[in-house]
């Protein structure tokens, strides 16, 4: 029989831009588990890294409490603050203080070369403080996070996607309870994935439906002027509110203002790809020897 849980016992801890967010949407379907709606709320690491980084950043333990009271009960319940894998400095600590030493942890693991340039579009796409190139931002990640105490650590692309250690500190601490998924097997054969998550979770494998795409990336604005149109809060928003009252209308206006106004980004380019190769090259050895896994498709 489901138990009533009043703080999460499973996770999904990163890595962004790996997939985090469909897996997080599709696990609701399941009818023992419940997803918070809030997906980041970053409560485990947001006053180790600064209170102004994350986007509606959940500060306070009752508020983050609020979040998974529910009037059913459920076998499991989950958050999927990405960020928590790259600091597991804080994450780890916060788990141990704050949630059961028994949680569930499910890390999803991306091509770090493929990751760091779908969290520079996503950034592109949505964060009006990304207004440089990639290869600037490369150059620049570490030195800005560190001068900007309000600029989000998606902005540190290199650092996100340097695995190794961030995987081992959570199967040291964690060991059995933690589950590691491989975007490129995600992509490839994602039922088969479903069906190790709830053998994972002692759940009975159902059919998922994945139909409904999430947060799908290869697109940018065509200018600033529509992103900060319809991204941020904004008086112009408001006022179509306002006037819109039906969310449906709104989303089918929205929906087509994006079609018309965005275009498909570049690929990445082979020199950045060779640079970042280099960068990630024995970060992926030491992986693949942790995960027994062959990562070489990764470093081509």
């Amino acid at each position: 029989m489901a138990s009533k849980l009043e703080l999460p016992n499973l996770l999904i801890v990163g890595a962004a831009k790996s997939g985090t967010t469909s897996l997080h949407n599709y696990l609701k379907q399941h009818p023992q588990i419940f997803m918070s709606a809030h997906k980041e709320p970053h409560f485990l690491i947001n006053s180790e890294i600064g209170e102004n980084r994350i986007h509606k950043a959940v500060l306070k333990f009752d508020d983050y409490k609020q979040m998974f009271k529910t009037q059913k009960n459920y076998l499991f319940k989950g958050e999927s603050s990405v960020m928590y894998l790259a600091y597991p400095q804080y994450s780890i600590k916060n788990i141990k203080k704050y949630l059961s030493p028994t949680v569930k942890i499910i890390i999803m693991l991306r091509n770090p070369i493929e990751r760091a340039y779908a969290g520079y579009l996503h950034n592109v796409r949505y964060n009006p403080l990304e207004n440089l190139s990639f290869e600037e931002a490369i150059a620049n990640s570490e030195e800005r996070y560190e001068k900007n105490k309000n600029i989000t650590p998606d902005t540190r692309y290199l650092h996100v996607g340097s695995y190794f250690t961030q995987v081992a500190s959570f199967l040291t601490e964690f060991k059995d309870n933690v589950h590691i998924i491989l975007y490129d097997d995600y992509v490839k054969d994602i039922n088969y994935c479903f069906e190790k998550v709830f053998s994972f979770l002692g759940l009975e494998s159902i059919y998922i439906d994945t139909s409904i795409r999430h947060m799908e990336g290869g697109w940018k604005f065509k200018n600033n002027f529509l992103r900060n149109l319809l991204v941020p809060e904004n008086k112009v928003k408001s006022f179509f509110k306002f006037v819109i009252s039906n969310k449906k209308i709104r989303a089918i206006l929205r929906k087509n203002l994006i079609h018309y106004g965005t275009v498909k980004t570049n690929s990445l380019n082979s020199k950045m790809r060779e640079k970042l190769i280099l960068y990630y090259k024995e970060d992926i050895f030491k992986l693949q020897d942790l995960l027994k896994r062959d990562l070489s498709s990764w470093m081509k």
